[in-house]
């Protein structure tokens, strides 16, 4: 009887890092926490989003001037509460919200220690656009509404 229950035990274990593999998500999202008023040169407004993808704590703002060009500074933050290294590799995609048109890669450039920013040109359509932050490990995903 003891057998079988150990068994019975190791055999739910083993069940169990079995099926793991079926919850490990590739994306995180990213949850806008505030609005940012209107302002010149961020004529839409913004938002500021927050959360996690992986072991980074991503912590962003984004504004929309006039023309339709989104702008976007992201602070990553390791799990230690350092700011990232220059050394990590990551790329940042704007995925329109045509789900057949191919995303616009942006440019980011560091601005600091875990500080980054990115600006795309006129954003071509409004709707709901969705910024994607893919880290080695993880995609950060950002949804966001262009108006007008």
């Amino acid at each position: 009887m003891v057998a079988i229950i150990i068994g019975g035990l190791f055999f739910l274990l083993v069940a169990g890092f079995v099926t793991m593999v079926f919850f490990i998500q590739d994306e995180a999202r990213l949850n806008a926490v505030g609005p940012i008023a209107a302002a010149p040169g961020a004529e839409q407004g913004g938002l500021v989003f927050h959360g996690t993808a992986n072991i980074w704590e991503v912590r962003g703002r984004m504004t929309v001037d006039a023309e339709r060009s989104a702008r976007f500074a992201i602070d990553l933050i390791g799990p230690t509460g350092q700011p990232a290294p220059p050394s990590l590799d990551f790329r940042l995609l704007l995925a329109p919200p045509d789900e057949n048109a191919a995303p616009l890669a942006l440019n980011h450039s560091r601005t600091g220690p875990g500080s980054y920013l990115a600006q795309s040109g006129p954003l071509p359509t409004t709707g709901r656009w969705t910024l994607r932050i893919e880290l080695p490990e993880i995609t950060g995903v950002f949804g966001f509404d262009i108006d007008h």
